[in-house]
């Protein structure tokens, strides 16, 4: 990869960029006195585990749409803030080892598998937003993908234990000034895009041996 290159994807820039708007139109409108917004973005994209167990949602399909949506809302500039720099630092490292589609694919999944993780173990919760969950998918993948790759070429593992370590110090934190952060979304995302590491790791480790 060039110097000129760019350091993540351009998937990545957009869910970047996606996140920044959302939060930057939602301080927007609770600096013009419309609160109602940022409740209302909530109510209609946040996570609600009770849509998982039966519940009825405030639109069709809502309950299907949630997986997507909640990972683009965030709690303020501090929730935004970690959750990007987490993510830029993840993706920069893992993209010098994974395509950017199977990097796609292990943020999907990630996110899916939090949303689910949560919904599951704790039916009654909600609302939840954030990237986090789908953040330690990708955290996960590179653990999974980047420790057996650079194990196996004998390269070394600094560059995958410093981006894991800036996710969970950054989460951590976030955790310690947001108490009401979902750690089951951190736990189902994590597991998730580890085993999507592991298994993308195993074929290209297969298709070299051959």
């Amino acid at each position: 990869m060039s110097e000129n290159a760019p350091q993540f994807p351009r998937w990545v820039s957009a869910i970047i960029l996606l996140c920044c708007l959302a939060e930057g139109l939602l301080l927007l409108a609770d600096t013009l006195g419309w609160a109602q917004a940022r409740n209302g973005a909530v109510l209609y994209g946040a996570f609600w585990s009770v849509l998982m167990h039966g519940g009825l949602g405030v639109f069709p399909g809502q309950g299907a749409a949630m997986f997507l949506t909640y990972g683009f809302l965030h709690a303020g500039l501090l929730h935004l803030g970690m959750n990007m720099v987490s993510l830029a630092a993840v993706a920069r490292e893992l993209w010098r080892l994974m395509p950017a589609r199977l990097m796609a694919l292990s943020y999907a999944a990630s996110q899916v598998a939090a949303a689910a993780t949560y919904g599951w173990m704790d039916p009654a919760g909600g609302p939840m937003i954030g990237a986090s969950g789908a953040v330690f998918g990708l955290a996960g993948a590179l653990f999974g993908y980047g420790g057996i790759w650079r194990f196996r070429t004998g390269r070394s593992m600094r560059p995958v234990w410093r981006a894991v370590a800036v996710v969970l110090g950054l989460n951590v934190a976030l955790t310690l000034m947001m108490p009401q952060i979902a750690w089951q979304a951190h736990l189902g995302g994590a597991v998730a895009g580890l085993l999507v590491g592991l298994v993308a790791a195993g074929f290209r480790v297969a298709r070299t041996a051959r």
